[in-house]
């Protein structure tokens, strides 16, 4: 079976290649070089020449804070970007996975959000991702949309590695208690995303690791179990800290369609960050 993977070389694309590959999937890989997906024409082209039957689609503008900012941007590659990625994906039959965020939600509900809850983000980042999850409903094409939350991974930068660096340079860290979330392994979203298209879902899916946690909370545990000693972490609320980027209080996101679809139970963050911290950090404990 042929895909064909925008975003390739990202934090998720990465994995994702890995995993379809090791599945035996017939794999293109492309990113900012080979499709610029705000291009309908390139779009068009990629998919045509190819003609895969799965397209997933990674490539997006994850820069939260800089949305704000940069409002034209983050819209032209989530919303521009994904409706042209579905409509090539609409004309020549192809199924096409994309990727939500909790971001979609203010984070006033008190529970964890379930697929069919009211959106209402608060973030330019926020609305330009709502804006790619509708353009993807109008099209009309085939379509898994799997939101999740608090990415990190072996293949970028991300919070973890960042609180790390800064951990040994003996700086100061003021990090939020004040947002619950869960974070996300990306090989354990790449294998969840398998096991949703083996499955043959459609629609809305939510995926994230198990538990809940603070931005605080995931700073502790990763220093502590890198056993680094002397580093000063304040918990801090968000409005104290120079995010421009409002951000959703409590985001956590409900498994059980996930569950209910595929069989299969998500790992707890605590598990998935250690494997992460001995895969990316082994033999790195202490200042």
């Amino acid at each position: 079976m042929r895909v064909l993977i925008s975003g390739a070389r990202g934090l998720l694309g990465q994995e994702i290649a890995k995993v379809f590959h090791s599945a035996g999937f017939d794999l293109r890989e492309t990113d900012i070089a080979e499709l610029d997906v705000t291009d309908p024409a390139a779009c068009r082209e990629a998919v045509s020449s190819m003609r895969p039957e799965i397209v997933i689609h990674c490539a997006a503008y994850t820069a939260v804070d800089r949305a704000e900012s940069d409002e034209a941007c983050a819209f032209a590659l989530n919303e521009h970007g994904t409706r042209n990625v579905a409509s090539a994906c609409r004309d020549f039959g192809a199924l096409l996975v994309t990727f939500g965020t909790d971001y979609v939600f203010d984070g006033k509900l008190g529970r964890p959000y379930r697929e069919d809850d009211q959106t209402c983000p608060l973030s330019v980042y926020g609305k330009s991702k709502l804006a790619a999850e509708e353009a993807l409903l109008e099209s009309g094409c085939e379509h898994l949309l799997i939101r999740t939350q608090w990415l990190y991974g072996p293949g970028g930068r991300n919070f973890i590695s960042t609180i790390l660096d800064k951990a040994r340079k003996g700086e100061s860290l003021k990090v939020a208690s004040d947002q619950t979330g869960c974070p996300t392994f990306t090989p354990d979203l790449a294998h969840a995303t398998l096991g949703l298209v083996k499955a043959g879902a459609r629609r809305i899916v939510n995926f994230s690791n198990e538990g809940e946690t603070s931005w605080f909370g995931l700073a502790r545990f990763a220093i502590e179990k890198m056993g680094l000693a002397n580093v000063t972490l304040l918990p801090a609320a968000t409005r104290d800290l120079p995010y421009p980027a409002p951000r959703p209080a409590y985001s956590v996101l409900d498994k059980k369609k996930y569950i209910e679809i595929t069989g299969g139970s998500p790992r707890p963050w605590e598990e998935a960050v250690s494997e992460f911290l001995s895969i990316s950090f082994s033999g790195r404990t202490g200042l």
